[in-house]
């Protein structure tokens, strides 16, 4: 007699993340050329080091928070849709493809010094992201929690807070630690 294992829901997120980590990095690389002069929104922030003003840190505040509430929507949707188990896995990938493609990118422009840029511009506002990415993981997993209030309001306050910490403190650690030069 033959005994059927199942993979855990977390297991398989863990290797959709991988998955997307390891397409991610192969993609940025095989399109180094063309990623490296099209990185956009940040470009003139790497490049010529100047520090933003509040004027812009505010517009880029507005930006962010449109983009990353939109993100945070969709994955609301998601969760509450009856495809919401192999949706977040799909965000898994997603997630990892773009964190791997932003490093690769960084660190193709920048060399070794890409790791230390990718990490500034992502923490802490990041950290953040990754607790309301986790939180909505948990709760498409275990689907009694998505009637919980303090599921959405623990995912709303973790984005709010990083949406302000990536407009206002991201410029300024970058300036504290001197990686602008």
């Amino acid at each position: 007699m033959r005994i059927k294992r199942r993979i855990a829901y977390w297991d398989l997120w863990l290797i959709c993340m991988m998955g997307g980590v390891l397409t991610g990095t192969i993609w940025a690389n095989l399109l180094s050329r063309e990623l490296l002069g099209q990185i956009g929104f940040f470009d003139g922030l790497y490049q010529t080091g100047r520090i933003w003003d509040e004027g812009e840190k505010r517009q880029l505040w507005r930006y962010v928070i449109k983009q990353r509430l939109g993100e945070a929507g969709l994955g609301g949707l998601i969760a509450m849709t009856p495809f919401a188990a192999p949706g977040y896995l799909l965000l898994a990938f997603g997630g990892g493809f773009a964190v791997a493609a932003v490093i690769s990118v960084f660190t193709l422009e920048k060399g070794s010094m890409g790791i230390l840029y990718w990490l500034i511009s992502v923490l802490p506002h990041g950290i953040c992201y990754l607790v309301a990415a986790m939180v909505m993981t948990a709760a498409v997993s275990e689907k009694e929690n998505l009637k919980k209030i303090r599921v959405w309001l623990a995912v709303g306050a973790c984005v709010a807070l990083g949406t302000f910490l990536e407009a206002w403190t991201g410029p300024e650690l970058m300036k504290i630690t001197g990686v602008l030069w």
